[in-house]
């Protein structure tokens, strides 16, 4: 009879250590890549007048992007970038500057941009000056 729990004990134990292998070991092939994130500078403040009111937008802008290796596109593309930006900010209303928050503008820019740069690079955008005056 001890034979009998030693060898089931036995099985159990190399059942787990079976189905431990498969989880640990075998099962990390699945995880999805590594995401390197970086910020890049896209030159100064940004100045714009706003639609539709005699006020001026004042943003400094930095992107976030999933993917090292992009500068040389970016570094390339920096006018059209620099142009998409601009537009989106200058076709904002004055009400939408107040009310809008900033992570639908962050949104709304990053869709721009990877629209204009044809990738999908960018996550976001962040703001290191926003001012309307």
């Amino acid at each position: 009879m001890n034979k009998k729990i030693i060898v089931v004990i036995a099985v159990v134990v190399i059942l787990a250590a079976g189905a431990g292998l498969y989880f640990f070991v075998l099962s990390d092939e699945s995880e999805p890549p590594e995401v390197r994130i970086e910020i890049v500078p896209v030159g100064e403040v940004f100045t714009t007048n706003v639609k539709g009111s005699q006020r001026i937008l004042r943003a400094g802008v930095v992107l976030v992007v999933d993917r090292e290796g992009l500068e040389d596109l970016l570094a390339a593309r920096n006018n059209a970038i620099r142009d998409t930006i601009i537009f989106t900010l200058r076709d904002l209303e004055e009400e939408e500057i107040r009310e809008v928050s900033q992570d639908n503008l962050r949104r709304r820019l990053a869709t721009a941009l990877n629209n204009t740069l044809g990738i999908d690079n960018v996550v976001t955008i962040l703001f290191n000056d926003f001012v309307m005056a």
